[in-house]
């Protein structure tokens, strides 16, 4: 009982919101009355006959339209419903002109002729009988039924309804009107085996009146609820919380996050030789212990001399933009272009110098060639917005072309990404179909969230699935090395006060590894200009002025970068279970 009023309760807010939808979509109309007459034979079936007076005013209309609901969630997988035949339809003296059809689970009664208009007052009696409505319980039978619905767009003046039952069956009565939920009554007066319902109050558009009748236990036959299979609606049935569904649910999270760990522990990590390789040169490896990390050696120059693009992607398995940057920069140092900054403009000139670059790396010709595109000797970073996205592209597969010539990776890192990627969606996109087809058949949409979630693991781990060979993990391990030295570059500032050119050298690396102010600083005080045939700046040559500058530049590159290239159930109405809406019937209606 307390489930089917939860259930009642629920049915209840549903149709208030739509029944304020409706409020705020008046149509300019109003009914006058509506009176309901119920007829409950010895069978339990109804014979309504609804008496509904309209006034159209100065508007025309082909009549109105009568919907009625036929469908009831009754528990978790059962829905009730009603059987409903119509008699006909008149405007008190002759037939008028109708038709009924099932929408949503509602019998649907429009009534008019379509080839004619009407205005002002009319009248229409619809005569209806309904098989089913009635509900039994341990000491009584009840009819609790929403008389008029509180889905008309327009108020009624009156309401009311006369319930008829085989002599000494009444046993009690109540009624309520409002809006879904209001337990406001409203007037109940009668004899033996007939009462009547009546409104005290005009009813807005949105509320309605709802009877009750309790009949003596026996004294008409009361079948069980006529039940069929639970029609669930989506999204609101679609989530059932019951040890199946949970269960299930968590077996397949539990499943597919493991088999993710056990991917990720199989073909994710990193492998590392058995041996010192440089020492014994045996090529034995195996995957990388989980929480075992071998202690950074500090390295005072590039491992095996790898440009700054290289030991990027070597670090973090990307090549991005500030890559492309350090390389610019690296290409300066070792003369073959220039970087002049333009006073007061933000912006910087990128001139070509003579030299031999047959000997560049494919990476490094590539951007080259694509910063000074049809012959020109000079650009603008300015002028690169727009323009440089397809080298970059072509760039970064170079760079990795070239880490796996060099065998630092097990599969390319990006490729790796991008599958792991797109079977991540698969699993989402499987998710969300199973959550809607489990869902609507059987409540079981948990299923398929815990497939959705396995999906979102995944693809919050697709950084962590490429991994390096044991050659990449070495050279990897020695780069962190070099970072060391470089972002604690102030220990050793004996050595640039004597080795000054060192600063220019190693510059493009601390652009890669994100500490060229750290490793400007370190060279705070000491003559650099020396160094400098590469970069005319607005001020002289010194590394704090120059750090700055050129995190103004990679901002400036980035920003031109990411620029695109120009386009072309039943509960009882009494023992607290009563309130308007909470019955059978209702429903509304409206105009057409």
């Amino acid at each position: 009982m307390r489930t089917r009023a939860v259930l009642a309760i629920l049915t209840a807010i549903w149709l208030t919101a739509l029944g304020s939808m409706s409020a705020r979509a008046d149509e300019g109309w109003v009914i006058t009355s509506f009176h309901s007459d119920i007829q409950i034979a010895a069978n339990s079936a109804l014979t309504i006959t609804e008496s509904i007076n309209v006034d159209f005013g100065s508007l025309e209309k082909h009549g109105i339209f009568r919907t009625i609901p036929l469908r009831y969630r009754y528990d978790d997988t059962h829905d009730r419903y009603y059987q409903m035949t119509v008699d006909s339809v008149t405007d008190g003296a002759k037939p008028v002109l109708y038709t009924t059809s099932i929408t949503n689970d509602n019998e649907v009664i429009k009534i008019g002729d379509p080839n004619v208009l009407v205005r002002g007052v009319n009248r229409y009696v619809i005569k209806y009988r309904i098989a089913g409505a009635m509900n039994s319980f341990s000491d009584h039978d009840e009819l609790f039924w929403n008389v008029d619905g509180a889905l008309w767009p327009v108020p009624k003046q009156t309401v009311s309804a006369t319930v008829s039952m085989p002599a000494g069956s009444f046993r009690e009565a109540a009624c309520y009107e409002g809006p879904p939920g209001s337990r406001e009554t409203c007037n109940v007066a009668g004899n033996d085996n007939t009462f009547t319902y009546t409104s005290t109050r005009r009813l807005g558009s949105g509320e309605q009146m709802s009877i009750v009748t309790a009949l003596n236990k026996g004294s008409v036959s009361v079948p069980a609820p006529l039940l069929e299979g639970r029609k669930r609606l989506f999204p609101q049935d679609a989530f059932d919380i019951n040890p199946p569904t949970i269960g299930v649910g968590l077996l397949l999270l539990i499943a597919g996050i493991g088999l993710i760990v056990r991917f990720w522990l199989q073909h994710g990590r990193d492998r590392a030789y058995l041996t010192r390789y440089y020492q014994t040169n045996d090529a034995a490896d195996r995957a990388e212990p989980v929480f075992h990390h071998e202690p950074l050696v500090v390295e005072f120059e590039p491992p095996e001399k790898l440009k700054p693009a290289q030991l990027g992607l070597i670090l973090d398995e990307s090549a991005d933009t500030k890559d492309v940057t350090a390389t610019i920069v690296d290409l300066a140092v070792r003369g073959f272009l220039t970087i002049s900054e333009i006073a007061g403009k933000h912006d910087w000139l990128l001139t070509r110098k003579s030299g031999d670059v047959s000997g560049l790396l494919p990476f490094e010709r590539t951007l080259f060639y694509g910063l000074f595109a049809n012959s020109r000797q000079q650009v603008k970073v300015s002028e690169l917005k727009g323009t440089l996205q397809s080298t970059l592209r072509s760039a970064e597969s170079d760079v990795y072309a070239d880490a796996m010539g060099r065998k630092f990776f097990r599969a390319r890192p990006d490729l790796v990404r991008m599958a792991t990627i797109g079977v991540a969606i698969l699993i989402v996109l499987a998710g969300a179909a199973l959550t809607f087809v489990l869902g609507a058949t059987f409540g079981g949409g948990l299923i398929g969230v815990a497939v959705i979630l396995v999906g979102l693991v995944l693809l919050f781990m697709h950084r962590a699935m490429a991994s390096r060979t044991a050659a990449g993990r070495e050279v990897m391990e020695k780069t962190l090395g070099f970072r060391l030295y470089m972002t604690t570059a102030e220990k050793y500032r004996q050595q640039f006060a004597e080795k000054a050119e060192i600063f220019t050298q190693l510059l493009p690396y601390a652009i890669v590894f994100g500490c060229v102010a750290r490793w400007a600083k370190a060279f705070e005080g000491i003559d650099t200009s020396a160094t400098n045939s590469w970069y005319a700046g607005n001020a002289p040559f010194q590394a704090g002025l120059l750090s700055s500058s050129l995190e103004s530049m990679n901002s400036s590159l980035s920003s031109a970068i990411a620029s695109a290239p120009p386009s072309s159930g039943s509960s009882s109405g009494f023992g607290g279970g009563g309130f308007s809406g909470g019955g059978g019937g209702g429903g509304g209606g409206g105009s057409w």
